[in-house]
């Protein structure tokens, strides 16, 4: 289904006013590109996600290293960190946690972080190998 801009002011008003918040939430975008995907068709994926929820996007951020690395040894996650810190933003969207913090005392400490500050993280994995029109429930041909 094709939204003209109309369409998209209208349900991002519709959104708002149901939500009972002022403003959409803003998100920063954010993964750990470490198995040769294509950096800004991951980023697209996770705007596509983030934007049909109506979420703002603030920032598009990745890091290109391996996922057991830590936070602190990537380029890309200070950013972050400050975004979510500074309350600039209300949520991280990525792909998955495991591009966040791959072991389980990581993970442990992302969440009680996040809930701390507090935001959200949400996590939109994109199937690997499969065409959208194969994603949709149509078959190759």
């Amino acid at each position: 289904m094709n939204r003209t801009p109309d369409d998209s002011q209208r349900r991002r008003l519709l959104a708002d006013a149901s939500s009972g918040l002022p403003t959409r939430v803003p998100v920063v975008l954010y993964s750990c590109v470490y198995d040769g995907r294509d950096p800004e068709a991951v980023m697209a994926a996770l705007r596509m996600h983030a934007e049909a929820r109506d979420w703002v996007v603030h920032s598009s951020l990745y890091d290109l290293t391996d996922v057991t690395s830590t936070r602190t040894d990537r380029k890309s996650w200070p950013q972050v960190d400050r975004l979510l810190t500074s309350k600039e933003v209300g949520g991280l969207v990525a792909p998955c946690e495991d591009e966040i913090a791959f072991y389980p005392p990581g993970k442990k400490r992302l969440r009680e972080w996040l809930l701390s500050l507090p935001a959200f993280a949400a996590y939109f994995p994109e199937p690997v190998g499969q065409t959208r029109f194969e994603r949709a429930g149509g078959a190759a041909q």
